[in-house]
């Protein structure tokens, strides 16, 4: 009869305990499905690393990806940040390939957004590499975590160094993203 009694307590611990597994606490909203999906904020930086950044919220649902972080910044500024290939991400970084048809290479979008205004190639590129490298690394570090641990990779398809021929700049594959550290091209 005890032994009775602690089966039929240890079943009702059981199914109570496992009746909570998989419930979603939190202002979630429900989609069609009926499954719980909560809204998430992340934060985009806009600036230079000379200059420093602004901090904008970017509202998402699902999980988190380079990919979408790169969209919010294209779609806060008005830039294309059209990418060639999906973010790559290995031990200790990330390489990025913008599209030869984002404003990398074509230039800012034609009217501007004010807040976001470019006065010259050289400003807008410097702005759209370091705005992905700081949100990228704050992004993927966790709290507590160092931004700068994670090193951002950029390429252009062909999987050919990053080159800027207009500025006469161009950074290796080998190397983390610096602008300073940006190489003369002859």
């Amino acid at each position: 009869m005890k032994n009775q009694m602690r089966w039929l307590l240890c079943t009702v611990l059981v199914v109570l305990l496992l009746g909570g597994c998989g419930k979603s606490e939190g202002s979630g909203k429900e989609n069609p499905s009926g499954e719980q999906e909560k809204g998430e904020t992340a934060t985009l930086y806009i600036g230079t690393r000379a200059g420093g950044f602004a901090e904008y919220p970017f509202a998402y649902e699902g999980v988190l990806t380079p990919e979408l972080l790169i969209q919010g910044i294209g779609e806060l500024t008005g830039w294309n940040l059209t990418l060639a290939d999906q973010v790559f991400t290995g031990k200790g970084g990330m390489s990025i390939c913008l599209s030869g048809e984002s404003a990398l290479f074509t230039g800012p979008p034609d009217p501007q957004k004010e807040e976001f205004h470019m006065f010259d190639g050289a400003q807008l590129a410097e702005t759209i590499l370091d705005s992905i490298e700081k949100t990228l690394q704050e992004g993927f570090t966790g709290e507590g975590g160092n931004p700068d641990a994670l090193d951002i990779y950029y390429f252009m398809e062909g999987e050919q160094p990053l080159e800027l021929p207009v500025l006469g700049l161009k950074w290796p594959l080998d190397q983390p993203y610096d602008w300073a550290g940006a190489e003369k091209v002859e």
